[in-house]
């Protein structure tokens, strides 16, 4: 398990075709249990420092979707670099960074760095286009969309193993969530006529349960006993309603909240 955070954090998907600008909740325990996520914004040189003081950078080499990614660490004095392709996005949980590059739609690379040691553990090249990234089970889980075969799938990157399981079509899978070892997803609907839903795995990555919701579910925030849904409206591109989901009956309840005072950028 990772560090848990008093305030939840948001994921950054700087080429998310369906993402909408988003903010702090109040009365959220926590984004998840698992991870801390920071952006990577296509700059010229960006700063990410972890909570193991490595600094992480990143510098565009080319118009190809190149890069170079850069950490120091100046109590040790370890330097690393490592060349990586698609556009990136940083997850940090408690061991591990992991980078998630998106690349066109029609495959992904994913790198796996030890906080400690500042080396690269672990890299992969999947199918899809990347939606979001967190760790279950010993794994690292990479939730995407697989365009031609309009397929949902979750990737479970295991050391040098590549397995996937195909959730379902119409729909992406948007965000993850972990909960008393319980993997959530949100079904982001593709159509006006996609599932809405959120799905259940259990330790062994099967489907346990789905939830049906009324509204079209992108993130997903622990809550108490319950999940928190924001919902982002296929039409019109609001994301100011949110759904109590409860966990043991399937229950919801719809609120719409202001404007959150504390607020983030996508």
């Amino acid at each position: 398990m990772g560090n848990k955070n008093s305030l939840f954090q948001h994921t950054y998907e700087s080429k998310d075709p369906l993402f909408a600008p988003g903010g702090w909740l109040q009365d959220v325990t926590t984004r998840t249990t698992d991870r801390k996520t920071h952006p990577m914004t296509q700059t010229k040189k960006k700063l990410l420092t972890d909570d193991a003081n490595n600094k992480w950078y990143y510098y565009p080499i080319d118009k190809n979707d190149r890069y170079d990614l850069i950490a120091v660490n100046d109590k040790t004095g370890i330097i690393m670099k490592k060349r990586i392709h698609g556009t990136p996005n940083i997850y940090e949980f408690e061991e591990h960074i992991i980078i998630a590059c998106e690349g066109d739609g029609e495959e992904g690379f994913v790198y796996q760095f030890s906080k400690q040691h500042l080396e690269i553990l672990n890299e992969w090249e999947i199918d899809g286009f990347i939606w979001d990234v967190n760790e279950f089970n010993g794994a690292v889980c990479v939730s995407a969309y697989v365009v031609d075969l309009d397929i949902a799938r979750l990737y479970i990157l295991n050391g040098k193993s590549i397995d996937f399981e195909e959730l379902g079509t119409h729909f992406a899978p948007a965000d993850l969530l972990v909960i008393q070892n319980k993997l959530y997803i949100s079904a982001y609907p593709l159509t006006e006529n996609s599932p809405k839903k959120i799905l259940m795995l259990d330790e062994r990555f099967v489907v346990d349960r789905e939830y049906e919701v009324s509204i079209c579910p992108r993130f997903l925030y622990e809550n108490g006993k319950d999940i928190l849904i924001q919902e982002l409206d296929v039409k019109t591109g609001r994301s100011d309603r949110y759904v109590s989901l409860n966990l043991q009956n399937g229950k919801e309840v719809i609120t719409q909240r202001k404007k959150p005072v504390r607020s983030v950028n996508f």
